[in-house]
């Protein structure tokens, strides 16, 4: 661990935390430390965290409450966690929950899950274990949401009439080497400029709220003109066109700017800005984004094979490769988990126009 140069670690500042003296470095230290329990009841129980002052407390709280109890007293905070998380503070048969409570001396309610509220209960007797606690908390669900797939994204639709027309035409003609499925629909044909981990109204919010600041920004990094282009040419994410997952078409603009790859790539920036994307944990996002409107996708559905030959498809003798012009007109932030019908293809929880 890398120390401030300023820092004399023969002699260091001191913080003294019931009797019990602790240096204080001027670095986060890894959270995961225990607390220890002096003899006697709980109403009386000298807890001795181990835990800095500058330790940075990344849950929130709220509705903080002091009462007595016997013996001392005590309060009630409300850390704030989204529900679909507490299953990770609750663990198999509660052991996860007990333990964070002998481990910092705290009491922790967590809610049913048809609840669904965002946040968890805390009764506490110093503000010690309450720190050690919160470190623990967000130490429990960071890791489990890392785990977890995305569940929205932010798109630029590609869409117009001659690029459905066409796409339809090639759905025809690869109709017998693929399952139907796996190829997009018109109306959901996108690019995609970044994808987002939001497990709470909350963090939902303060994406809505993140993309709002961005707008203004838009119409300077588009030079106050339309992004006008076509979709055309294939290509394959992988390097063997006998067993391909992903096949997409290339977005290439009229005037040959790079004004749609600034507009992505100072999104997804001020996203990492704002911590609503983490670059060094999240594999599906990076500060480069690759632009590309995927026609293929054998993910997409559960049946047929996961794998499919375009060695045909990639050949010069390939009759479609030109799929049409469109004008990018938005750009959206929407659910994965929600469709509906229509056009709009996705549930957009906020559109951001480009024109």
């Amino acid at each position: 661990m890398q120390i401030d140069e300023g820092v004399d670690i023969l002699c260091p500042d001191l913080k003294t935390v019931n009797g019990c003296n602790y240096r204080r470095l001027y670095e986060n230290p890894i959270p995961g430390g225990r607390m220890t329990r002096q003899k006697k009841g709980r109403g009386s129980s000298t807890w001795t965290a181990d835990v800095y002052e500058d330790e940075p407390i990344t849950c929130k709280l709220s509705s903080e409450e002091s009462k007595s109890g016997k013996g001392a007293s005590f309060k009630i905070t409300h850390l704030e966690t989204p529900s679909y998380f507490h299953k990770y503070l609750v663990g198999r048969g509660g052991a996860v929950k007990k333990r964070l409570e002998n481990e910092t001396g705290t009491e922790i309610t967590i809610p049913k899950p048809y609840e669904n509220k965002d946040s968890i209960q805390v009764k506490h007797w110093d503000e010690d274990s309450l720190a050690s606690l919160e470190i623990r908390v967000n130490d429990t669900v960071e890791r489990a949401r890392r785990q977890e797939r995305p569940t929205h994204f932010i798109s630029i639709p590609v869409y117009s009439n001659a690029i459905s027309e066409n796409l339809g035409k090639f759905e025809d003609l690869v109709q017998e080497m693929i399952h139907p499925h796996h190829v997009q629909n018109p109306e959901k044909l996108h690019l995609t400029v970044s994808v987002l981990k939001l497990f709470s109204k909350n963090e939902i919010e303060a994406a809505i709220s993140a993309l709002n600041e961005f707008a203004p920004r838009i119409p300077y990094i588009l030079c106050g003109r339309p992004l006008r282009g076509s979709l055309k040419n294939l290509e394959i994410m992988n390097d063997e066109p006998d067993s391909v997952r992903v096949l997409y078409s290339e977005v290439t603009l009229t005037d040959e700017s790079d004004r749609l790859q600034q507009l992505a790539d100072q999104c997804l920036e001020f996203l990492i800005e704002k911590g609503l994307v983490d670059e060094h944990t999240d594999t599906h996002n990076r500060k480069d984004v690759k632009l590309h409107c995927t026609l293929i996708n054998t993910r997409w559905t559960g049946s047929g094979p996961q794998t499919f030959d375009a060695t045909q498809i990639l050949s010069d003798d390939w009759e479609l490769t030109n799929f049409g012009d469109f004008v990018l007109e938005k750009m959206q932030l929407n659910s994965m988990q929600k469709e509906h019908k229509g056009k709009e293809g996705y549930e957009s929880l906020l559109t951001l126009k480009l024109v």
